[in-house]
Formats: C-alpha cells, sequence, structure tokens
C-alpha cells in the first residue's frame, strides 16, 4: 500500500478508535489437512466464505510495463461495461492514461463505473475527474472525512478491481502512479504483480466490485452486461476471496493462519508489508519447528514505508534465529503480496500481512490450488531473490532513532 504521510489528526482519530474495528481470527483448526487435498480446499472456502471455481484462466503480469498495457487494451476493446475500483492513483501518466480510456469508452457508449477511495487517491487531479464527469463515466468516491462520523474514515477499500464486459479481470497489489510503470529498473519503478483472470472466478471479482459499489451508488450493477455466460477458459481452480471486515468479520487473515498451519514443506513470503500478528508468527514458528522451509522476502532500503521496518524487525530477528530465511530486495521498492505454500497453494492480492488488511481496510484475494500455477510463482520469486540480498540476524540491528520510531509505532500497530 502506499504509505502517504499522515497528518497528525488522522495519526491521532487512529489511536482514539483503534477499538472501533472487528479484530479477531475465526476458530482455524491446529492441524488443517495438506493444502493438495479435498478437505482443505473445502476449509478454506469455509473460512473466506467463498466458493471455489474451476476452468480459469491466469496469467502473472510482473510489473507496470506488463499489467498497464493489457489492462488499456482490454478495456480499448470493451463492448459493454467497465468496472473499476482502486485504493491509489495519483495524478500521473498511468493514472492520466486510465481517465483518457474511462472517457474514451464512456463517450462510444460503454457504461463505465469508477470507485475511488477518497482518501488514497485524493491526489487524482481535479482535471482527471472533472474530464470523467463531463464524458458521463458513473464515479464515486468512497468514504470522503465526514467530521461527524469519523470512525468511517479509518475504513478504506484497498481493494484493486478491473473488469471488462464481465469476461476479463485484473487484480493484484498496484497503485496508478509514476512508480508502478515499467519494469522495476530503477528506484523510481517499483516492483509489484497484477493478475489477468479468464473464466468463472471473473464473476466473484465483479461481485467485489459490487460489494462497495451498492454502498455508494445504492445499487448493484446486474445482468449480462456485467455478469455474462463464462464459460471455462483454463484448467485452475481459483476463487476471488472478499475481504469485508464491517460486514464479514475477518477471512483474509484466517486464511493465512490456515494455510500456514497447513504447511508440510515450505512457505514462501513475498511481502511489501510484514507486520504479523501473535497468531500468525506463532503460527510460522511452529511451522519451522515441524521442519517446513520458510522463506520471506521484503523490501530493502528503497521501502517507501520505514517505519513498518522499525516494528517488525523483532518479528524478523525471532523468525531469522528459528531458521527462517531473510531476503531483502534491493534495487527498488518491492510492493506485491504473495504467499505460496507447499508448491500448491498460492495467495495473492491487495492484503498486506498486517491487521489493518485483516480488520479494517476492505481487500480482495486471489486463492490458486494448483502446482503449476505455483511453479510460475516460485519462478517469479527466485528471480527476485537474485536481486535480493540474503539477511542473518547481525543486519537486523536498528539504530537508536529507528528503535525510537518503532516504539512509537507500536502503539499504533494496529493501524499500520
Amino acid at each position: 500500500m502506499l504509505r502517504l504521510l499522515l497528518p497528525p489528526v488522522f495519526l491521532l482519530t487512529c489511536l482514539l478508535l483503534n477499538s472501533c474495528v472487528a479484530v479477531g481470527f475465526q476458530k482455524v483448526a491446529k492441524a488443517p489437512p495438506p493444502v493438495d487435498t479435498p478437505a482443505f480446499a473445502q476449509e478454506l472456502a469455509r473460512v473466506v466464505k467463498t466458493p471455489w471455481t474451476e476452468g480459469n484462466a491466469i496469467q502473472t503480469l510482473e510489473n507496470g510495463g506488463r499489467y498497464f498495457p493489457a489492462m488499456l487494451q482490454s478495456m480499448r476493446e470493451a463492448q459493454h461495461s467497465i468496472t473499476f475500483e482502486s485504493y491509489v492513483c495519483v495524478d500521473s501518466e498511468p493514472t492520466r492514461n486510465f481517465t483518457q480510456m474511462f472517457v474514451q469508452k464512456a463517450r462510444e457508449g460503454v457504461p463505465v463505473h469508477v470507485l475511488l477511495d477518497a482518501f488514497g487517491c485524493s491526489k487524482f487531479g481535479e482535471a482527471n475527474l472533472q474530464a470523467m464527469r463531463d464524458a458521463g463515466v458513473e464515479l464515486k468516491l468512497y468514504r470522503p472525512m465526514n467530521v461527524l462520523l469519523p470512525w468511517r474514515y479509518i475504513h478504506r477499500t484497498h481493494r484493486r478491481v478491473l473488469v471488462v464486459d464481465g469476461q476479463v479481470g485484473y487484480m493484484g497489489g498496484a497503485g496508478w502512479a509514476y512508480c508502478w510503470d515499467g519494469f522495476a529498473d530503477s528506484v523510481h519503478r517499483w516492483r509489484d504483480t497484477e493478475y489477468e483472470l479468464r473464466g468463472p472466478v471473473v464473476a466473484q471479482l465483479q461481485d467485489n466490485f459490487n460489494d462497495n459499489w451498492q454502498e455508494v451508488a445504492g445499487k448493484r450493477l446486474v445482468g449480462p452486461a456485467y455478469y455474462p455466460e463464462l464459460r471455462p477458459s483454463g484448467a485452475l481452480k481459483a476463487q476471488v476471496a472478499l475481504g469485508a471486515p464491517e460486514k464479514l468479520g475477518d477471512t483474509l487473515g484466517s486464511s493465512y493462519l490456515l494455510a500456514f498451519r497447513a504447511a508440510q514443506k515450505s512457505i514462501v513470503i513475498a511481502h511489501a508489508y510484514f507486520i504479523p500478528n501473535a497468531p500468525l508468527m506463532q503460527a510460522l514458528l511452529e511451522a519451522l519447528k515441524r521442519g517446513v522451509h520458510v522463506q520471506i522476502i521484503i523490501p530493502g532500503k528503497h521501502i517507501d514505508f520505514p517505519a513498518s521496518r522499525s516494528v517488525n524487525t523483532r518479528y524478523l530477528r525471532t523468525l531469522v534465529d528459528a531458521g527462517a530465511e531473510l531476503y531483502e530486495f534491493q534495487p527498488t521498492m518491492t510492493h506485491g503480496k504473495l504467499v505460496i505454500v507447499d508448491d500448491h497453494l498460492s495467495i495473492a492480492g491487495s492484503t498486506n500481512l498486517d491487521q489493518r488488511s485483516f480488520f479494517i481496510n476492505d481487500e480482495n484475494n486471489l486463492n490458486v490450488l494448483d502446482a503449476s500455477f505455483a511453479a510460475r510463482q516460485l519462478d517469479m520469486v527466485a528471480r527476485d531473490k537474485q536481486r535480493s540480498l540474503r539477511l542473518e540476524n547481525k543486519d537486523l540491528k536498528l539504530p537508536w532513532n529507528r528503535k525510537l520510531q518503532g516504539l512509537f509505532c507500536r502503539l499504533f500497530e494496529y493501524q499500520m
């Protein structure tokens, strides 16, 4: 998540309202079935409250230089509808390119619905917003500040959704700004991943969009323009899990807990913001005791939110001491969110491994049960590891000012 500078009033509000959100994981078995069994699939579906779909095709798109053109091309071909939801869009070339495409398609008569988080997209640019309104794009802002209901401002939509004609969808962890463009080939171009979805699972992604669209617009988008008949497009078993803590309680944090407890061979975590709570830390430590190979890849010196490292260093030291391998991505900020368990289960999406994602924000994750898909994710991680530095415990010492920062930030760690 792009960590915009928070004004002091917002930080104070975070502290005051720390107890005004849902807390606590679901009950998850201490020793779940292995991730490659039907019993595990059934249990994961129960935890995330989402059924599995069969017959899907999913493409992994590394970096903005690949996913932005793919998204724009899909929208260029749109004939019936476009739905788009994002946490962060900053006035920049990628944002302007998308704005122009929304405008073009709306003028062609294609219904275009855009939902922007009022906080994360506060720098979208008034010219871009007005251009969409003038063209007939149905544009909504998610939860602007209301001084009479400040606790509602704490709850953001952190989802990334693009669905075109109800047939092809895109989701992941990316935002729309200069730093997300390109190929992670400089410190100013971030490393991130989006996923292109085709097949029955696209309807679940459209449901993710409709979840918040109904709140802000007072209606759901229905009919074949948004929900056409979706025939099999591939062989993957997948689900798009909804993170909606106000409505459903926690679903996504509990899915990680289930996966970590089920692991028998390996856990790979490639996450931008790694601030696990006590149950997840315990699950990882227990996995290490079982002989599970745990690898963690996190941002290095180019992290956009250094306070998260000031907070999570104590967790990292504990895990490294217990036998986990820790890697720091060196060339630029890495913003992805990916977990792979036992070379079979892949979890990717907008959800950070932190309590804000589990208990406060609206999120969405893609879960895939398939060894070949997991192998492609592991190949991607291996390429990132080649540009990473392995850290030992001695490398995880903070200077005194960062220790003080960590102590302060721990007061509102739940909100990070």
